[in-house]
């Protein structure tokens, strides 16, 4: 009989969960003997998806949902006894506002990611000019730009090279920059959203391409979530690890990697020694990096110059009689260059069924990283909402969540960058792999494809020396 294949796995978020149950299900299906364990710095697993209820409120700390369009986050669900659980946005809040001037503007109906669909909302819209509205219905006569070999492009650039300035910074730059917590003229699109890069190629518009894909969807959500929250996923599939009998160990600090010959060994803090045949970094690039320093240079330096930013949530609770808005929405977003200290905020309970209790309504309001205390930044939260929502009204909850370098931003040329990292590895650092949030995407779904891929390839991977 064969030994075991044994297989550590470095980081207890979404990544590195899935990655355990993939590697799991894939000795089964080979009829090979593995042994998995997860190590997780933190005393808590899932990384950053936090699920929190207090007081009747439902808060999820990070993301709040996945896009449908990427089928590993629903498929996962399901497989772990969820698929009753799955939750789509409101059907009728699904709109949003723009932030600009002092006001809410109401993103016109089929304006989709700044790309018009209909002319005739678009013209009675404040928030643009005339001259912006001609711009961005001209789109569709816009050339498109085919890209050769590491060819890169900023989000910002290409908005405004496919609709026009003032689209791209009022709409498009807020909208996709905020998702990373970063700027759009730093974020790279053809590895933060290839899918428009795609359907410039395949439709040379994005008008057309949008219109395409909005017969596909025939009205379904293009968010989803659990009805329990995000958090829901990671208890699920914590509980499904550990009924297999995966050593799921938190508070197990890695400090060091070394190779000798085919086997690895994973130092952690405290002196401990675990021998293992592969080893998977579902850590942040920045932490991976030193991981691997003594291992290889070039791979330490690739993986150093993913950026990470921080941002602030801050929620607030209020009741339903307080806020005149009509909250006929899913919330609204701010251009940079309006120069507002609020990026973005969520109406948490007119997004989603079952965030608040009767009769009180959640909102999430989306800050840039800050040192203040909590007070001081609840108190920078309400006074951009009275300003932009007239909400003048105590809350009945309010509740911070600080995320510090953990959103990823894969800057214009970063395929160059993953292309180093994947080359480094195969070279330098056979049985030693890396998944996760900031080197092939940056959402729920992307995470869990990165580490099923990750589980089963070191499954069935022969060890070499």
């Amino acid at each position: 009989m064969s030994a075991a294949k044994r297989i550590i796995i470095v980081g207890g978020g979404i990544a590195g969960l899935a990655a355990a149950r993939a590697a799991v299900l894939r000795g089964r299906e080979l009829k090979r003997d593995v042994k998995v364990t997860l190590l997780e710095r933190s005393p808590r697993l899932g990384g950053v998806l936090v699920t929190e209820r207090v007081d009747g409120f439902l808060l999820d700390a990070g993301a709040d949902s996945w896009v449908v369009a990427k089928p590993q986050a629903t498929a996962l669900a399901r497989a772990l006894g969820l698929g009753g659980s799955l939750l789509g946005t409101r059907l009728e809040n699904r709109r949003y506002y723009v932030g600009w001037g002092e006001r809410l503007h109401l993103v016109p109906e089929g304006l989709v990611l700044g790309v018009p669909t209909r002319i005739g909302p678009l013209l009675t819209t404040r928030l643009f000019t005339w001259r912006g509205k001609a711009r961005m219905a001209m789109e569709p006569f816009v050339a498109p730009r085919r890209f050769e070999g590491d060819d890169d492009e900023s989000i910002a650039d290409f908005a405004t090279r496919r609709l026009g300035r003032e689209a791209a910074e009022r709409l498009v730059a807020p909208l996709l920059g905020g998702i990373s917590a970063g700027d759009a003229s730093d974020i790279s699109v053809r590895a933060a959203f290839p899918q428009l890069v795609a359907m410039e190629r395949e439709h040379g518009s994005l008008v057309r391409g949008m219109l395409v894909a909005r017969r596909a969807r025939s009205g379904e959500s293009p968010f989803m979530s659990l009805e329990g929250g995000t958090g829901a996923l990671v208890d699920a599939l914590v509980n499904m690890l550990r009924d297999d009998g995966v050593p799921l160990r938190e508070n197990a600090a890695v400090e060091g990697l070394t190779r000798d010959g085919t086997t690895w060994t994973v130092r952690l803090e405290g002196g401990e020694r675990m021998e293992t045949d592969a080893v998977l970094l579902a850590v942040p690039a920045f932490a991976a990096a030193k991981l691997v320093a003594s291992l290889d240079e070039e791979l330490s330096r690739a993986l150093s110059s993913i950026a990470f930013g921080s941002s602030t949530t801050v929620f607030l609770g209020y009741r339903r009689q307080d806020v005149a808005h009509p909250l006929d929405g899913v919330g609204f977003v701010v251009p940079r260059t309006a120069g507002r200290a609020v990026m973005a905020c969520t109406w948490i309970s007119s997004k989603w069924e079952g965030r608040a209790p009767e009769g009180h309504v959640l909102l999430r309001v989306f800050l840039a990283g800050s040192s203040e205390p909590d007070d001081a930044l609840v108190s920078t939260a309400r006074t951009e909402l009275r300003t932009l929502m007239g909400l003048d009204a105590e809350p009945c909850l309010s509740r911070v969540f600080r995320f510090e370098h953990s959103s990823a931003q894969m800057r214009v040329g970063h395929l160059v960058t993953l292309r180093t990292i994947r080359t480094r590895l195969a070279k330098a650092a056979p049985g030693l792999r890396v998944a996760g949030g900031g080197y092939d995407g940056v959402g729920i779904p992307d995470c869990i494809r990165q580490g099923e891929e990750a589980g089963r390839a070191m499954v069935e991977a022969k060890t070499s020396p």
